[in-house]
């Protein structure tokens, strides 16, 4: 807001201006060095790949669009050695646990008063962009709190969450941590991030499940979920204007109806499934790159709409490679759960394009590095 009213929007771009930066020192570091990991190389294909088909397929501009909502993956991506080190580091659990406090007592704050951010739109390169905005389902509000939307609210908490329940020895901040977030869940009214809470509460109760199993089990989950998304033109239901019922299922309807079969239709309009249609073909991009803005509103759909199934074929094999090296400690328990709260968080969000999410996807990509840490 305050670079909004100096008229300084650009200064917006700053962080991942400085993504970009560590990107190419990192590239530069491992040319200097000639040192390249198997992560390394299925990268360095997975961009050649998506460069070129969106190349093909996009507009250069789509592309840049497309790359630039995603930085926060390859910062992810780049820092994972750097998190793995500092996982279980007191000073580094402390930093945590305030900023997840900070975080639920915006949205519980945003419940008695209005933050002056909120509503506030401008421009950044010819495109609308708004600070933040309280959204409404069922007639229901839905609080953002310090973030600019309601769901970057409860996933984000969700995440900082995940590293509280897997890296605390005390089950009085786990317990309470746990609440606080369940809370934020249902002042923002998230329904996919409050489902992950009895997820995630079964997960702690059943800790006797080796890691490795439940890392692919996860992975043949997100097939599944691949399959019945593209498949979801055949499925939709009625919903009265019951207010429950339009909170609690308007949404997914409108994505079974609209959202989903419009994108599938775009991606075969701009190329085809198996190899997709290009960065911008789903996603932020979409407007620039189809004429027509579609969100996509599933992790799923924007990755075959940017690669097809083949990209999804290359990530599967790349997240399975990752867990060759997992044992059943808190390191690993904790990359379990943030996989399991990203593929179903990508259920119904496009994850890589919100940035804590896409921090998180590039965290988990280069999770093998932990062995080294």
């Amino acid at each position: 807001m305050v670079f909004h009213m100096a008229g300084v929007e650009f200064l917006f771009s700053i962080p991942k201006l400085f993504i970009l930066l560590t990107q190419a020192f990192s590239i530069i570091l491992v040319l200097y060095y000639r040192k390249v990991t198997v992560n390394g190389m299925i990268a360095s294909v997975t961009i050649c790949y998506l460069i070129f088909i969106s190349m093909i397929s996009s507009q250069p501009a789509a592309l840049f669009v497309g790359i630039w909502a995603i930085l926060p993956l390859f910062l992810g991506y780049h820092g994972a050695r750097i998190i793995m080190s500092n996982l279980k580091e007191k000073k580094t659990n402390r930093i945590i646990v305030i900023i997840f406090l900070l975080s639920c007592c915006g949205v519980i704050c945003n419940v008695f008063f209005n933050y002056p951010w909120y509503n506030v739109s401008y421009e950044i390169a010819g495109m609308d962009v708004s600070s933040s905005q309280i959204g409404s389902s069922g007639g229901y509000t839905r609080y953002a709190g310090f973030f600019k939307s309601s769901l970057q609210a409860s996933a984000n908490v969700l995440i900082l969450l995940l590293y509280i329940v897997s890296t605390s020895k005390s089950k009085t901040l786990i317990v309470s941590s746990f609440v606080f977030s369940a809370l934020v869940a249902l002042l923002t009214i998230s329904k996919t991030i409050f489902l992950l809470h009895i997820i995630l509460l079964l997960y702690i109760l059943v800790k006797v499940i080796p890691v490795k199993v439940i890392w692919r089990i996860t992975l043949a989950c997100a097939f599944i979920f691949t399959v019945f998304t593209i498949g979801s033109t055949n499925y939709h239901f009625n919903v009265s204007r019951d207010p429950m019922q339009v909170m609690l299922l308007a949404s997914l309807n409108d994505r079974l109806i609209n959202t989903w079969p419009e994108g599938v239709n775009t991606i075969i309009s701009n190329g085809n499934l198996f190899f997709g249609g290009g960065m911008g073909t789903i996603g932020v991009g979409s407007k620039l790159g189809t004429g027509a803005y579609n969100p996509g509103d599933s992790m799923y759909l924007y990755l075959i709409g940017s690669g097809g199934y083949l990209l999804g074929f290359i990530l599967l094999f790349w997240a399975f490679y990752q867990s060759t090296v997992f044992n059943n400690g808190n390191t690993c328990r904790y990359l379990s759960l943030l996989l399991i709260v990203l593929c179903l968080f990508g259920l119904s969000m496009t994850a890589p394009e919100y940035p804590f999410m896409a921090l998180s996807m590039g965290f988990l990509i280069n999770s093998r590095v932990y062995k080294a840490c």
